[in-house]
């Protein structure tokens, strides 16, 4: 400081208040410099003090802790307290019996050496890299050893260990696992069977690893009251096998997930397109088992037309650069909370190395940005596109089949599954994709002879028409018979016999063709005066009923009118519906409007002609 002083005089200070303000500058300076030393001495104090206290009380600790005796040279022998390592202590410590079987003996020498086989890191501790080389020592250390205990020692580790079980405990595992080997799989507590599982998936005790895969498989197979491994052989099995160059292909063991849905969805992805129609109709916008062109007659044509369908998108899609079940239903994607051999102690140096392998078609192992990675398909329905493919199977086979009232479908349904999906979008926009779902349904009502009949009724049309053979021979004879027939609908009296019509029709029945006969019996039913289907409608209306419509059809609503009469307008247009379902087919109120389709007819019963 005199220095700076100096050279502070030497350049010029002219007043006293500047060479007090350089002094304080100057001493402020020093004093920080102080400060800095002191806190540096007293943290290198504090810690001194804390590792001398760490360590008396692990010195105290360690004088409280006995010892158990172990055998060397078949002597009880109390180890010295120098010796105590962390591993050594994390065991339940029990007394041996002094009057010990020469093999009991053995065995528990091979125990106490186990224990010596240890991977420590370097703060003295058991971290999860040191117990899975720890664990691998071990097991390799007591691989062979064979036992006959007469005890059963309980045993609840969730992640067993050797280094942790106490020796009953190992002599009590050593027992059941020579049975095992023998082929008799005892039950016993489930950490036992969970170490066996560590030792094979680290490929302890056996010679290669087709051999431990085959002994995990036999495990789970005899093992049925061991429900727990259920839920974890699988992935680790999987994991062992692309991790190891296991021979053959995978087995078809069951998959973890049994989501009815997510395997027919893997089903489209896999070409298979039979019988989708539950699964597409449970995942859709659009409910087209509600529709009234759906019943048990026409779901087996839906679903055959929705085959084709399907088969043919499935190309279409190929063309645009996408897949059918990723436009659909879903796709494969890599699973990030994926890690192999999840929940097990299992060290990989002990593998023969990753491969990219295909488990099944819903699960598979990859290589993503030079890692491992495993993918598993990930079922993303998308319920707009698929009400609008089951909307346009039916809207084309209603046309079809001559069904009495058309729909129309609105692209609208598409918009909000194909956001921000590029290509997707362009696929469903391209006109083609709309056209390609209408040819599909012609080609495959083409296919099955399925036509539409001068009537039009929904369940009128052929399905698989046969090729009717007619006798030429008869031609001539069926020709006099219908001109008698035809003279017998003349009379005197400008009237007609009934019963003697009936007879005759009954009598050629056997003479003509099945659809010659329809077309006999339709216009018998004419000349007798049956009923139409909406005059029978008509007739199973109740007056109050008839009345609602005819005020729907001036008025063109009647919830005003039900509710003067205090009835519920859904309850009485739902049961106005079912009767109209039943006799014309198909619905004839809907959003609580008259189907315009229908007015005419609606008129005509509840006017009078």
């Amino acid at each position: 400081m005199p220095n700076d002083f100096k050279k502070f005089i030497d350049t010029g200070g002219k007043s006293l208040d500047d060479i007090k303000n350089q002094i304080l500058k100057m001493l402020s300076k020093t004093a920080g410099n102080v400060v800095n030393d002191i806190e540096k001495e007293v943290k290198k104090e504090v810690k001194k003090e804390v590792r001398k206290t760490i360590k008396n009380v692990i010195d105290y600790t360690g004088k409280a802790e006995k010892i158990p005796p172990r055998q060397e040279n078949r002597t009880a022998e109390i180890k010295p307290e120098t010796e105590k390592t962390p591993d050594e202590i994390a065991y339940p410590h029990e007394s041996l019996n002094e009057n010990m079987s020469p093999h009991d003996i053995a065995v528990n020498e091979k125990i106490f050496g186990m224990r010596k086989q240890r991977e420590i890191s370097h703060n003295g501790y058991i971290v999860q890299r040191c117990a899975e080389i720890t664990f691998v020592m071990q097991g390799e250390y007591v691989k062979d050893v064979e036992d006959d205990y007469s005890r059963s020692a309980f045993f609840g580790m969730t992640t067993p260990m050797y280094a942790s079980m106490s020796n009953s405990q190992l002599r009590t595992y050593f027992t059941w696992r020579t049975d095992v080997r023998r082929g008799v799989y005892r039950e016993t507590d489930k950490s036992y069977v969970i170490l066996y599982v560590y030792e094979l998936l680290n490929k302890i005790g056996v010679h290669s690893s087709d051999e431990a895969f085959s002994k995990l498989l036999a495990l789970w197979e005899n093992m049925k009251s061991a429900k727990y491994l259920d839920d974890v052989l699988p992935r680790w099995l999987k994991d062992f096998y692309a991790y190891n160059n296991i021979s053959g292909e995978f087995p078809n063991i069951e998959s973890k997930d049994e989501n009815s849905a997510r395997k027919s969805a893997v089903e489209i992805s896999m070409g298979n397109f039979k019988d989708k129609l539950d699964f597409l109709a449970g995942n859709s916008s659009y409910n087209i088992k509600e529709s009234a062109f759906y019943s048990e007659k026409t779901a087996d044509i839906i679903n055959g037309a929705l085959e084709m369908v399907l088969s043919e998108l499935s190309e279409y899609c190929k063309k645009s650069g996408i897949t059918l079940d990723a436009l659909i239903c879903g796709q494969m994607k890599k699973d990030y909370s994926w890690r192999q051999f999840a929940g097990a102690l299992v060290n990989l140096d002990r593998m023969d190395g990753f491969r990219a392998v295909k488990i099944n078609h819903e699960e598979s192992y990859c290589i993503k940005r030079g890692e491992p990675a495993f993918e598993e398909y990930s079922l993303s329905v998308q319920k707009g596109i698929i009400g609008f493919v089951l909307k346009s199977v039916e809207a084309r086979l209603r046309i079809r089949t001559g069904f009495g009232r058309k729909i129309t479908v609105n692209p609208a349904m598409l918009s909000n599954d194909v956001k921000n999906r590029a290509k997707a979008m362009a696929a469903v926009e391209n006109p083609e994709f709309a056209e390609t779902i209408e040819r599909a349904v012609d080609k495959y009502c083409d296919k099955n002879g399925i036509f539409q009949n001068s009537k039009a009724d929904g369940d009128n049309f052929t399905y698989k028409t046969q090729k009717v053979e007619i006798d030429v021979s008869k031609l001539s004879e069926i020709r006099e018979q219908a001109e008698i027939t035809a003279q017998k609908l003349i009379q005197d009296d400008g009237e007609f016999d009934e019963n003697d019509i009936a007879d005759d029709f009954e009598n050629k029945a056997e003479q003509v063709s099945n659809e010659e006969f329809s077309e006999k019996i339709s216009d018998y039913s004419t000349l007798t005066g049956e009923q139409s289907e909406w005059e029978i409608l008509s007739g199973r209306l109740s007056d109050i009923e008839r009345e609602l419509l005819r005020v729907m059809y001036e008025n063109g609503d009647g919830n005003e009118f039900c509710r003067e009469r205090g009835l519920l307008s859904e309850t009485v247009f739902e049961k106005i519906n079912a009767l109209a379902l039943e006799f014309i087919g198909d619905i004839i109120i809907e959003n609580g409007e008259l189907i315009s389709d229908y007015r005419q007819d609606i008129a005509e019963i509840v006017f009078g002609d």
